[in-house]
């Protein structure tokens, strides 16, 4: 089949200083064994943008063992989509995919949700499989080019959101790649097309048949994006809300509410501010913010203030079904849940001293302390409450990051040890019945 000539240029300002040197080893690489090499996807797309990326990802003709036998500190991953991970120092990971070519049709369905995309291809057949025009930019460091299939230069300038094809056929294809739009118009300020906002909205279902863990990335990936509070806005926006976080939807949604999003925008707006493209806060503190204003809400709607024994239950009544629903591991879980109770201990702090030792030497106070932080930085906080708080870190100063990484790490090596303990046990006393 004859292939369109794309777009080259080289009036693009990327220069080789600005692209990851572990990135660039791996493209000479390649170039070296005779295969082509491209940086391609956000990396190229931030490049031009004037953002640093926040990776490089490779495209090339070499296939996945191929790629594996040149590079012995990779490895291979995906079934859908079988791609190397190439590991560097630091735990950095350079992502090398074969160019993609479209899926065979399959006969025995009408589903256009794509299980296996492992047809290989040409660079022109890999961007029109990609999802949006602006994330299907080649960069070829031989010559210096950016290469361009399917407009997603002139999307770039005009700051558009458009995806390559039809967008209900992508999205059913796809449907996880509805909340990659809320991301990138939210974090790159891009505008979503008219096509691709009803198709959005006609197709929101079709998310009940993503991958689970998929689907939570992308919340976590919201949260700690650096758009949070937009991105949120437009999940509502659009009705995406209520598929990923029914309860979070139906409280913002409340009838008689004047501004419901009132409570959970600033403290969006202070994780925005926090975090910025990196997670600086658990997995488990950046979901507290979402159910806060939530949990908040309940705790006051009861006749009396809770027992403090009354607080973890509460939690969990109302995070549980999120918890199963998105799979969320258990360790955020309880991270999660510390966090949302603790906030309610700080109304103990003004207390006995023992009690307030207890709770700020507990492994969950971190997690408590983290959200009352965020909720400090988004002026939710009553003053009292905020000089309580003062006092107690100031009395018991709060773990370092680097403290809490050791805490966990020696947790891990107590349940490994405690685990081999009885698992010789069990052994022993398997032989002695034996």
């Amino acid at each position: 089949m004859h292939e369109a000539a794309p777009i080259r240029t080289n009036d693009h300002g990327i220069s080789a200083s600005d692209i990851d040197p572990d990135a660039a080893k791996v493209l000479r690489r390649l170039h070296q064994f005779g295969y082509h090499a491209y940086l391609v996807g956000g990396g190229v797309r931030d490049l031009l943008l004037g953002v640093q990326p926040k990776d490089f990802d490779v495209a090339t003709s070499a296939r996945p063992n191929e790629v594996r036998r040149i590079f012995r500190n990779s490895r291979l991953i995906g079934r859908r989509f079988r791609l190397a991970h190439i590991l560097f120092a630091g735990g950095k990971v350079i992502e090398t995919a074969t160019f993609r070519a479209k899926p065979s049709d399959d006969d025995d369905t009408d589903d256009d949700l794509i299980t296996d995309d492992n047809e290989f291809g040409t660079p022109e057949s890999d961007a029109n499989r990609r999802d949006f025009t602006v994330n299907a930019l080649f960069y070829d460091p031989a010559t210096d080019e950016v290469i361009d299939y399917v407009g997603g230069l002139a999307d770039l300038s005009k700051r558009h959101l458009r995806t390559i094809g039809d967008p209900g056929l992508r999205f059913r294809e796809d449907p996880v790649r509805m909340l990659r739009a809320v991301k990138f118009a939210a974090r790159l300020d891009l505008t979503i097309g008219a096509p691709e906002l009803a198709a959005i909205r006609a197709e929101r279902n079709e998310l009940q048949k993503a991958a689970v863990p998929r689907l939570l990335e992308e919340v976590l990936r919201m949260l700690y994006g650096g758009a949070a509070a937009e991105s949120y806005r437009l999940l509502g926006k659009l009705g995406l809300l209520e598929l990923l976080m029914p309860e979070v939807a139906a409280f913002l949604g409340r009838p008689g509410a004047e501004d419901a999003w009132h409570p959970l925008t600033p403290l969006l707006e202070a994780l925005d501010d926090r975090c910025g493209g990196q997670p600086a806060f658990d997995n488990g503190v950046l979901l507290a913010a979402l159910f806060w204003p939530l949990y908040r809400a309940v705790v006051e709607a009861l006749p009396r203030r809770p027992h403090v024994r009354q607080l973890r239950p509460l939690a969990e009544a109302i995070i549980g079904p999120a918890a199963v629903r998105l799979r969320i591991p258990r360790r955020d879980v309880g991270t999660l849940l510390a966090a949302l109770e603790g906030q309610l201990r700080f109304h103990d702090a003004h207390g006995r001293k023992s009690t307030r030792a207890a709770f700020a030497r507990s492994p969950w106070f971190p997690a408590a302390n983290d959200l009352f932080e965020l909720r400090l930085a988004a002026d939710d906080v009553p003053a009292k409450d905020a000089r309580a708080w003062k006092a107690l870190t100031d009395e018991f100063p709060p773990p370092s990051v680097e403290e809490r990484r050791e805490g966990r790490r020696a947790r891990r090596r107590e349940r490994r040890e405690s685990g081999g303990r009885r698992e010789r046990g069990n052994n022993r006393r398997g032989g002695r019945r034996r």
